[in-house]
């Protein structure tokens, strides 16, 4: 769910601004999403994100249609990323001498924001409402949020904490992305003809790592066999290593977070290594 906006431009516009400008404009911080959704700071690309440092939520979208600028917000999000957006909006075009953008229900004026704002915020919290919903039934397990920094999995756990509420929403997801970790994300290889998806961690580096092991958005289908690589790239099997993980803590519905130490991981990779 996601509310989308075009700024026109044309091609001799005198005012055409660039995705530097955007930056530069919004005063925001930025950086684009890897393959395994997780942020890469300080980088622009096809879909750049546009953030608040410290009020970490869905992020902006920011990428172009030939020369129209495209904005996108994943809905839900927080309140203060939803008037970040609209604030966005107006900024650029308040450089562009417009008051007009193409929104999902028609063309709007900058005096239409406030409207906006309310509308997103209502479908915010529905989306929040719906979510609870399909849980509480357990007609899901969890869902899966793309956060700015990596995928946040809400199960029944997370939305009883956040309770439909969009200031409790948006402190659940800067609580986790402000945390200093690591998230593991596989790497797939073809291993004699085997799809083999392979994690990493180390010694000393807060992990955040899956309870079973996928790919976001099932990008790759057919994975046979899962490892985890340690260093040395000595690679012990992915359900072996989880039963031998002591002490973990509960991060979100579908992963957990640990901190080996340098004599784990010796241990680890001395008696529960494997050749692939």
């Amino acid at each position: 769910m996601s509310v989308a906006v075009e700024i026109k431009q044309n091609q001799d516009d005198s005012k055409k601004l660039t995705l530097e400008d955007i930056i530069r404009i919004s005063g925001l911080s930025y950086g684009i999403a890897d393959a395994s959704y997780r942020l890469i700071d300080n980088e622009t690309g096809d879909y750049t994100l546009l953030f608040e440092t410290g009020r970490l939520a869905r992020g902006i979208e920011v990428s172009f249609d030939q020369q129209n600028i495209l904005l996108r917000l994943s809905l839900p999000t927080s309140r203060k990323e939803i008037h970040c957006f609209y604030e966005t909006i107006r900024k650029i075009c308040d450089r562009k001498e417009t008051r007009q953008f193409l929104h999902e229900e028609g063309w709007k004026d900058l005096d239409d924001i406030p409207g906006l704002i309310e509308n997103d915020i209502r479908a915010s919290t529905g989306a929040l409402e719906d979510l609870w919903e399909k849980v509480k039934e357990d007609e899901y397990k969890h869902f899966q949020v793309f956060g700015v920094c990596f995928p946040i999995s809400l199960g029944k756990r997370e939305l009883e904490e956040i309770a439909n509420d969009l200031n409790q929403f948006a402190d659940f997801m800067n609580r986790l992305q402000s945390m200093n970790v690591y998230y593991s994300a596989p790497k797939v290889y073809d291993v004699r003809g085997r799809l083999t998806g392979i994690y990493f961690t180390d010694a000393n580096l807060p992990t955040v790592f899956p309870t079973e092991p996928y790919i976001v958005m099932n990008q790759v289908e057919g994975i046979e066999e899962w490892y985890v690589m340690l260093k040395d790239q000595r690679t012990i099997p992915y359900q072996d290593f989880i039963g031998l993980i002591r002490d973990m803590e509960y991060f979100d519905a579908d992963h957990i977070l640990f901190v080996l130490t340098e004599e784990e991981v010796q241990m680890l990779a001395d008696h529960y290594a494997v050749e692939i």
